[in-house]
Order: C-alpha cells, then sequence, then structure tokens
C-alpha cells in the first residue's frame, strides 16, 4: 500500500506581505502561479510512485478568492489521476467549507468527498481491506469535538483517519481534538489538515500535519510538500517530498557601511554566491557595524530593488523588506554616547565643574592645569565612565 497526505493546497490564495506595484510582472506571474505548480507535482509524483490513493485534508480553496480558473484547474488535476486509476479520498476544512445539503459539485468517478456527518469509506486493496474516515466542514466554525463521533477500529486490515482541526489545549476552535483522543480510535495513520507546519505528533500510530504545499506568507518559511506514506517495511512509513517552488527566507547580515553603492554590491553579491534552487523571498536584515542616515538607508533600498528588478531570475531571489539595524556593538556603543551626551550637559557643564572644583583653584598649578587640560580630562573621564581602555594622565 502507497498513498499521498497532503493539505492546506490554497489554490489561487493571495501571497501576503508584498506589494504587486513593487514586484516586477514576471515574479508576480511566478508568486500567483506557486500553489497550481505545487499541486501539479504532487499529482505528477502520484502518477510516478504509482500510489494507490492520495488524501487531501481540507482547505483545498480558499473560499474568498476561488475562481473559475481553480475549479477547472482542480477538475484537470483529478481527471489526471482517473486515467491513471488512482483514488482520490477528500474532506473540506474551514477554508472551502461545503455544505452538502445547500450546494453541490461534481468530481471524476474516482474522486471520494466526506458528507459534513462523520463516515468511513472502505475498500478492498492487494487482499488487505482498507478503512478511512473523516468529514467535511458545512460551515467556517466548528466548535464541536467531531473526533468523538469517529468509530473505533474495527474488523479491517487498515484505518486511516482523516481530520481537519487543531489541538484542544492550543485553544484551536477547529474541531478540536486531543492526541489521546486520535489514539484511543486504534487507527494506524492520522491525515491531519489545518496546521501550516508540518509535524508528527505520534509514531504509533503515525499522526501527522503534512502542512501546506506552498508557503504564502514569512511566517511559513522552508520546504513544503507532502508526505509519501507506504507499507514496505512491514509498517507504515512516512516520508517528506517538497513541492514548494518559493521559499520565503529571513537573511541576516553583518556589514561595514562604506556607501550606498559598495553596500548595494555586496548584497548582490552575497545572493549569487548562495546559489539559491528555489526564488527565495526574502526579508533582509541588515545589521551594520556604523551608523547610516535615513537618505542613505532608503537611497540604498532604492538601488537594490532596482538592481534585483533586472537580475531576480538570475540570483533566484527577491528582497520584499530590508531592516537596517546597528549591530549590538555599535548600538551599545550609540547609547552610551547618548548617555554621555546628556551627563556632560547637565553634570559636567562647565559652571558645574567650577564649582566643585572652586576649593582646589586656590592653588594657582592646579587651577592652570585644570584650564589648560580641559578638554583631555573631559575625555579620560568619558572613556573611563563608558569602559575605555585608552591610557589616561596620571597628572
Amino acid at each position: 500500500m502507497k498513498f499521498i497526505h497532503a493539505a492546506d493546497l490554497h489554490l489561487e490564495s493571495p501571497f501576503k506581505g508584498l506589494k504587486n506595484d513593487e514586484t516586477p510582472n514576471g515574479l508576480w506571474k511566478q508568486i500567483y502561479d506557486s500553489t497550481f505548480k505545487s499541486f501539479e507535482r504532487i499529482v505528477n509524483d502520484a502518477i510516478e510512485y504509482d500510489v494507490d490513493f492520495v488524501l487531501l485534508a481540507g482547505d483545498l480553496f480558499d473560499r474568498d478568492n476561488q475562481t473559475p480558473k481553480t475549479y477547472d484547474f482542480f477538475q484537470s488535476q483529478m481527471q489526471k489521476l482517473n486515467e491513471h486509476n488512482i483514488d482520490v479520498y477528500m474532506i473540506y476544512g474551514n477554508h472551502d467549507y461545503f455544505d452538502m445539503q445547500k450546494e453541490s459539485v461534481s468530481f471524476p468517478d474516482n474522486v471520494h468527498v466526506f458528507g459534513n456527518d462523520v463516515e468511513t469509506k472502505t475498500f478492498t486493496l492487494d487482499g488487505k481491506k482498507i478503512a478511512i474516515t473523516g468529514f467535511s466542514y458545512a460551515n467556517k466554525w466548528i466548535t464541536d469535538k467531531k473526533i468523538d463521533e469517529y468509530p473505533v477500529k474495527n474488523d479491517v486490515d487498515v484505518q486511516i483517519g482523516m481530520l481537519h482541526g487543531g489541538l484542544e489545549q492550543t485553544g484551536d476552535h477547529y474541531a478540536p481534538f486531543s492526541l489521546e483522543d486520535l489514539i484511543s480510535k486504534k487507527y494506524d495513520y492520522w491525515a491531519l489538515g489545518h496546521i501550516h507546519k508540518r509535524q508528527q505528533l505520534n509514531e504509533i500510530p503515525l499522526v501527522f500535519y503534512s502542512g501546506n504545499i506552498q508557503g504564502r506568507h514569512k511566517n511559513e518559511p522552508g520546504d513544503k510538500g507532502y508526505l509519501l506514506v507506504n507499507d514496505e517495511s512491514g509498517k507504515l512509513e512516512a516520508t517528506f517530498h517538497a513541492t514548494s517552488l518559493i521559499d520565503w527566507l529571513t537573511l541576516d547580515l553583518n556589514m561595514d557601511f562604506v556607501d550606498v553603492e559598495s553596500a548595494k554590491n555586496h548584497i548582490l553579491q552575497v545572493l549569487m554566491g548562495n546559489k539559491y534552487e528555489n526564488m527565495q523571498l526574502i526579508s533582509l536584515n541588515l545589521i551594520l557595524n556604523n551608523p547610516i542616515s535615513d537618505g542613505q538607508r532608503q537611497d540604498l533600498e532604492y538601488r537594490v530593488t532596482n538592481a534585483l528588478s533586472k537580475d531576480y531570475e538570475q540570483l533566484n531571489a527577491w528582497i520584499y523588506e530590508i531592516n537596517v539595524r546597528l549591530s549590538d556593538d555599535q548600538k551599545m556603543s550609540s547609547i552610551d554616547q547618548e548617555i554621555w551626551d546628556e551627563a556632560q550637559e547637565k553634570v559636567f557643564s562647565e559652571d558645574e565643574i567650577s564649582s566643585v572644583s572652586k576649593s582646589l583653584r586656590k592653588y594657582d598649578f592646579i587651577a592652570q592645569h585644570l584650564d589648560e587640560s580641559k578638554e583631555d580630562l573631559m575625555e579620560q573621564t568619558r572613556m573611563k565612565l563608558l569602559g575605555g581602555k585608552e591610557d589616561t594622565n596620571e597628572d
């Protein structure tokens, strides 16, 4: 037995954090098409690996953004699987909820959609009786513990559960459940959807969130894709396969700022040297060892963006935001300088110094030394207070 577990396709869903008017047209189209291309990879892999069936655990679309293109594309992919005798078992989630009593849609014969009530679909595969249990959302919110309606495994060789929801201890109001709830059902595999970060919740039985297939904003970094599950070793094992074409990346870059043009060239050299395989949408944290003005920062952002508009395909990278900050050492130095400046104005003023040293000025040689060495003494005091290591004049 071999099957694919995927979820949270969010076909045609918009990317968040990008400005359409600042992103090159070619890249914007690549971004728009990315969820479609990612799912197309899953379908092609299903055919290449000759899987027995595909599980789609909810949020296949976003109702607020779905267009006829989404529906036509999905139908074509289902038909493609149908032509290769690959069945699809799917549930609707909170983003693509579907009220079976009020709405209807037709799919090819290989597609099996679970209703709004928990139900089990059974079939025989290689002499084994397989059961798959799940349900589809009828509306956006489900606070009931639908897991309580799932039957305990009984009289089948392999029992799979499909559930689009969140762990109740996290305060999630989407069909909440606990890990103990899942384990108590004695199933062999749980195909979960809703959480976009891929994660394994349990080993025996296997309980997985497959994650979404394409990250859509900066909080969804890294590879995205699906899980390929098989029992070739005598037990179910799941391996991750990446499908995302675009990755979100936070890049920290330390540098000494010399001038805007040198800084721009250094950034582009780093991007070129990284040789990204996937297109990277980058949030660049530029950590400087010396300060720059607001005008220099704005000029740097403009020049980097302008250069990337021409070379983003070659670099396979687009910087959608630049955050400039001082290094910790420089930041501390600047804070110390601010404190000193305030102290110099309020405490180390000439009037204050004259008042404090009044009793000593009755000696002419001390008064002369104070007057002639005032600047040196102030600098020595500043360095001592700020932890400097410069030599001091012991006189």
